[in-house]
């Protein structure tokens, strides 16, 4: 079975592109990674102007980490018009990066070591694991199908490919949420690569034409070649 590429999603420090056109820019691109050892005030605000151009209202948006920040707003410029007709329960979510949430982790051990506070901080202590991005996701969208967070040394297309592949062959998926979501944990940088993706026709003979197929090479093209690829 030959799966295909949906749509994608690439979300860099400053810039968001969707379906290889550039969907929103800052003006000061720069000014997005904070110095490391910053807590990154920048990146969230970021986060809030692409929540803004997207006209959405999710209240819940402003209490999120920024892992999860970053998931939900690729996951909304992809999802957003797409018309998924088949039922929810077949549709997946696999995301992968490499510091887990160690951004989150970082800043909830301080809470702890704080000794102004009695307690520390619960608001931070429910973000402490990775797949929490696709928990609101999951919540959002209302996608009851099989979800998982992987953590590699860094972005892989191959293993990305593999995951998305075992989805539909082995837990029947129709569709599948995938892609790379990282915060770094000390310099504030992000990098997100998101695709959706689509169960093919068992039968090769008969292809799908004008569909990207998913395909490692292409994953890859898309990483690094995402305007316009």
């Amino acid at each position: 079975m030959v799966s295909y590429i949906k749509s994608y999603c690439r979300i860099v420090p400053g810039c968001v592109a969707l379906n290889g056109d550039v969907y929103f820019e800052s003006g000061n691109r720069a000014a997005v990674s904070s110095p490391a050892g910053n807590e990154p005030f920048a990146m969230h605000d970021f986060f809030s102007a692409v929540y803004e151009r997207l006209h959405i209202e999710y209240r819940k948006f402003y209490k999120m980490d920024a892992l999860s920040k970053l998931g939900f707003l690729a996951s909304e410029l992809i999802l957003n018009g797409i018309d998924l007709s088949l039922p929810k329960e077949e549709t997946g979510i696999a995301f992968f990066n490499c510091s887990a949430s160690l951004e989150t982790d970082r800043r909830y051990q301080q809470t702890i070591c704080d000794r102004n506070n009695f307690f520390p901080s619960p608001s931070e202590f429910v973000y402490t694991l990775p797949n929490i991005v696709t928990g609101e996701i999951s919540i959002r969208n209302k996608i009851y199908g099989e979800t998982a967070f992987y953590i590699t040394p860094c972005f892989r297309a191959d293993s990305l490919c593999e995951a998305v592949e075992n989805m539909i062959r082995f837990a029947g998926m129709k569709y599948v949420l995938a892609g790379w979501t990282e915060v770094e944990p000390f310099s504030g940088k992000l990098s997100c690569l998101m695709v959706l993706c689509e169960a093919g026709n068992t039968d090769r003979s008969l292809p799908e034409a004008g569909k990207r197929p998913l395909t490692a090479a292409n994953l890859d093209g898309l990483y690094v070649n995402y305007r316009n690829y």
